[in-house]
């Protein structure tokens, strides 16, 4: 049976590594758990790392987060549209627009529930259309039973070709766009508090914070590689991060990987890239139209078809199926020394092979 091994040591000092890049400019993290389905010990790793929140995308795992985690803020990263989706087990719900909201307050038994209205930047993925931001935000912040609390935004997740640096300039130009339509409220811009609601969104009685929230991971290019930032001037990303006010983080602090689109991803320095070892058996070694291939005890059901890094320098991937991973052993030490049956390799999952890897039920996870 393939065996996940989870690293909870590994995954800590990454958080760490993060939270304290992001610390100078005043941002906070908030760890994604969603590549884990929301796994307690993974989340509690990422908090005792220096996350000061959670988030996730489905119910189930919001749940389980909130049952492990009842004085952690919890933020809701995809609008449910049923009352089996929602739960209400969220502090915070991330909306596109004001049906969405409307929806979640018609199935909640208990109002009021604060929102993040998202914003599309260019990703081509949630959000609501850069022109209609500052009418839906008004219309959302009229709204009873409803606390807009911030706006947040994703960059670099559905198209990470796009210049990250650019989203997040026209995020914190809409953002400054919302705040003067509404005039008052709470919202940090450029490094002041302009107010965007007047109903307790962010006061300090109630303990709310002002959020500018954003995301993934990619968006830590601009701070890891600051000449990268799409030609413009030094520290000009540097700046783009002090008007934001959290970092919503899932793979660098998984795997220790910056994702940076079309380009070679970068490793954050000083990051472990091994949280997560990935194992199968050796279940058949031929030498096939003069190369010696081994078939891995474990396929697309297991890892979706997402890329793996082979542990061991001589293993080179080649392809998958359902249940088998086709790998090619071209090492004079492989030739010297072939494969087993039986025989364990292991390998490093990249972010979707990784979100595979936990949902699969075949696959084993140990957690150390």
């Amino acid at each position: 049976m393939p065996r996940l091994t989870v690293n909870l040591g590994k995954i800590e000092q990454n958080a760490r590594l993060i939270a304290e890049l992001l610390a100078p400019h005043g941002v906070r993290l908030v760890g994604v758990t969603k590549a884990c389905r929301g796994h307690e010990l993974v989340a509690e790793a990422m908090l005792a790392g220096g996350a000061n929140a959670l988030a996730d995308s489905r119910a189930g795992n919001i749940r389980n987060l909130r049952r492990n985690f009842p004085g952690t803020e919890i933020e809701f990263l995809r609008s449910p549209v049923s009352a089996d989706d929602v739960g209400f087990d969220a502090d915070i719900y991330f909306v596109s627009s004001v049906q969405q909201a409307e929806s979640l307050l018609r199935m909640t038994p208990n109002g009021p529930l604060k929102f993040c209205l998202l914003i599309e930047t260019g990703d081509g993925r949630e959000g609501v259309p850069l022109e209609q931001a500052s009418e839906e935000a008004a219309r959302l912040n009229g709204m009873e039973e409803a606390l807009l609390v911030g706006l947040a935004t994703n960059a670099a997740c559905a198209r990470g070709d796009l210049p990250v640096g650019e989203a997040l300039e026209t995020f914190n130009d809409v953002a400054g766009k919302v705040a003067w339509r509404l005039g008052r409220g709470h919202m940090r811009i450029a490094g002041e508090q302009i107010m965007i609601g007047d109903k307790s969104a962010g006061s300090e009685e109630n303990g709310l914070l002002p959020i500018l929230s954003v995301g993934g991971s990619g968006l830590l290019r601009l701070l890891v590689n600051p000449e990268e930032t799409e030609e413009k001037k030094p520290g000009w990303g540097m700046s783009l991060f002090a008007r934001v006010s959290e970092l919503r983080c899932g793979e660098a602090i998984l795997l220790g990987r910056i994702p940076a689109g079309p380009a070679p991803d970068f490793y954050l320095q000083g990051a472990h890239r091994d949280a997560f070892i990935l194992e199968g058996p050796v279940i058949e070694v031929f030498e096939k139209k003069g190369v010696i291939q081994a078939l891995v005890g474990f396929g697309v059901q297991d890892m979706g078809g997402a890329a793996l890094i082979p542990c061991h320098p001589g293993i080179t991937p080649a392809s998958a199926t359902s249940d088998y991973f086709a790998v090619t052993c071209a090492s004079p030490e492989l030739h010297a020394n072939p494969l087993q049956i039986g025989e364990m390799l292991s390998f490093i999952p990249t972010y979707y092979a990784l979100l595979a890897a936990m949902t699969s039920p075949y696959v084993e996870k140990n957690f150390v």
